[in-house]
């Protein structure tokens, strides 16, 4: 499939600085070494990059510098908001940012049901027409799952292009990915959960992910090694192995956002905790980051 949601797709952190404003240096670095290492894409402002966090002339200035850095690689942008004034004034202002798509979860102040959803993703498509939108799908934490007859009718709509989709979920069973296909052919099918990705999910168009932000090589190695049906015990098996070890202490933490900040400091990209991190990580857990980048191959 082609598309614009396909293949490995790295969601960086937004660095800050020590007074808490967006190191645009820093982003410029993460972005710029993903593209390097050979990622089919880059998304800024969503969940990992702490989109919800930041005004309109941070996340112009994010976007803006992301897209530069990239050189060509399509760069998507979060915009979820909590109102849909709000996110369809960042759909413009990512369009005009020179974004490549959208990244737009059902989010709003008050749960949506089907046909709000339904109208929110018409009234973005129409806003920023010819810009692809992927739906976000986020059940554990908005409360809304959405069913592929929704999604084939928004694929039907023109509305979406692309569905985001947790790889693994306690109650969901197998087959997903088949059965979004089946309502939506043209739609492009990705997961996203390092931990499930890295450790055997359903084939699907493209994984999107946050640590491969940060691991770009690994993970380029991995999925590669994945898509050619090549992952035989060498460079890319050692390379999942580590990557699972660093989802797994980044999961644990219960606080992933800020474990990808204190990952991204260990790693050489200097940053302070998100401004959403009230909490700061336990120092069992930054030992178990600390540990797990002693061990990087």
């Amino acid at each position: 499939m082609t598309s614009a949601f396909t293949g490995l797709l790295a969601y960086p952190i937004t660095p800050l600085g020590d007074s808490g404003e967006v190191d645009l240096g820093a982003l410029e670095g993460l972005v710029a070494r993903a593209v390097d290492a050979g990622v089919d894409g880059v998304v800024v402002l969503a969940t990992s990059g702490a989109g919800v966090s930041f005004d309109h002339a941070e996340r112009d200035a994010v976007v803006r510098v992301a897209v530069a850095a990239a050189e060509g690689t399509p760069v998507h942008v979060g915009v979820a908001g909590e109102s849909v004034h709000l996110v369809v004034a960042r759909a413009r202002a990512a369009r005009d940012a020179g974004a490549g798509g959208l990244v737009l979860p059902p989010f709003a102040y008050l749960p949506l049901d089907g046909a709000e959803v339904r109208a929110l993703y018409a009234r973005v498509a129409a806003t920023v027409p010819g810009l692809p939108v992927c739906f976000y799908n986020k059940p554990v934490q908005l409360g809304f799952d959405v069913s592929p007859a929704l999604l084939g009718a928004l694929a039907a709509d023109g509305s979406v292009a692309a569905v985001k989709d947790p790889a693994s979920l306690p109650a969901r069973p197998g087959g997903r990915v088949a059965e979004l296909r089946a309502r939506a052919q043209a739609l492009a099918v990705g997961l996203s959960g390092d931990a499930a990705l890295l450790g055997g999910a359903e084939p699907a168009d493209a994984w999107h992910t946050g640590l491969a932000a940060l691991a770009p090589a690994e993970y380029v190695a991995v999925r590669r090694a994945r898509a050619a049906g090549t992952d035989d015990g060498g460079a890319a098996a050692t390379a999942q192995a580590w990557l699972l070890q660093a989802a797994h202490a980044v999961a644990a933490t219960g606080r992933p956002v800020t474990a990808l900040h204190a990952l991204a400091g260990l790693l050489g990209t200097r940053t302070a905790p998100p401004r959403d991190g009230l909490v700061p990580l336990t120092p069992n857990d930054e030992a178990a980051l600390r540990m797990v980048v002693a061990q990087r191959p």
